[in-house]
């Protein structure tokens, strides 16, 4: 039987005095995740690029809250350029001293190669991972404290079932535009493989980073990833293509993500990994979650799924981690020198 509304929120935790940061969270998935929370009593940051409509997303969250008063607030962060994610990082901790939960929600999709991030990286590895392991791992101190001082954090990191699109990540390929990408429709091949890699890095970066939390002993900091969900209720696929532009191709993207579960149903898997008191209960660190769905495509719940070979390989999980670490090192030794010139 589906998952009623009343009851999915009933089986969340009470989150009454939680901090909470949703980044992409002003509109799709990530609106519905910053709703969920806050009906459930959490202090949510909806961290965007776009203040204008983050605050148009949160006034509509805050008309489903009893009391919205200090309930949702905006947060402003650029996860396309590493010197962004590190100075939004730093700016929160300025603003608060605890942090109960991350869900790194944000993301782009269908993003052509002709140009690389401000970083010199490919788009969409550069806003879906590299963005957010700059602002978690920035962020992390406050988690541990939030973690030692309160009894957990949870760290949920939404990848895609995408990622079984992946061929591996060429670290070489990720730093060299290809001049014309986005012109052909044939480019829109590589550019579904491109994000499935983007979404194959997510996981990798949970895995390894719930790894190494718990070497350090912080075995109550939950890190997890999830597939949502198939929504129309998202920009991913709008943007970045010119064989993508005109009536005529909307309508093909309005075809091709023609919502199979509606944006409730698809945030319902990172909300749960969020707030629900079964996983620490059950102890569920570095899985990847996606939901149980009915014949007519209705959220029964969620469960934890077997990844690929590929996505299981942890030579190449801190592969990614070291290559990520430079990436931050590098664009502060950049900022350094132009600081210093």
């Amino acid at each position: 039987m589906a998952v009623a509304e009343r009851e999915f929120l009933e089986s969340l935790d009470d989150l009454s005095g939680k901090i909470a940061i949703v980044t992409g969270g002003a509109a799709g998935l990530g609106l519905q995740t910053t709703k969920y929370l806050a009906q459930r009593n959490c202090i949510v940051y909806v961290a965007s690029r776009n203040r204008e409509k983050s605050l148009r997303g949160i006034a509509e969250a805050d008309a489903t809250l009893s009391d919205p008063h200090r309930a949702i607030k905006f947060h402003h962060l650029d996860l396309s350029t590493v010197d962004g994610a590190r100075r939004s990082a730093e700016e929160f901790k300025k603003l608060e001293d605890r942090l109960d939960i991350i869900v790194a929600n944000g993301g782009v999709s269908m993003l052509a190669q002709n140009e690389l991030s401000q970083d010199g990286y490919e788009r969409m590895f550069a806003t879906n991972h590299l963005g957010h392991f700059v602002f978690v791992t920035t962020l992390l101190d406050l988690l541990k404290q939030t973690s030692e001082l309160y009894g957990e954090a949870r760290i949920v990191v939404t990848s895609s079932i995408g990622y079984r699109t992946a061929t591996g990540l060429d670290y070489s390929a990720l730093t060299q535009a290809r001049p014309g990408d986005g012109e052909s429709v044939w480019d829109l091949i590589p550019a579904f493989v491109r994000y499935g890699n983007s979404k194959l890095a997510n996981i990798y970066f949970t895995i390894e980073l719930d790894r190494r939390l718990r070497e350090d002993g912080y075995t109550n900091i939950y890190c997890n990833s999830c597939h949502p969900g198939i929504t129309g209720a998202t920009n991913l696929g709008r943007g970045g293509f010119k064989v993508l532009g005109g009536a005529w191709a909307e309508s093909v993207i309005g075809l091709l993500m023609k919502p199979l579960n509606t944006v409730e149903d698809a945030s319902k898997t990172q909300t749960y990994l969020a707030a629900s008191a079964q996983i620490p209960q059950q102890d569920v660190h570095g899985q990847y979650w996606a939901p149980i769905w009915s014949w007519t495509q209705r959220y029964l719940g969620c469960r934890a799924e077997q990844l690929t070979e590929l996505a299981r390989d942890e030579e190449k999980q801190k592969q990614l981690w070291a290559f990520s670490e430079r990436a931050m090192e590098t664009s502060r030794d950049t900022r350094f020198k132009s600081e210093h010139d």
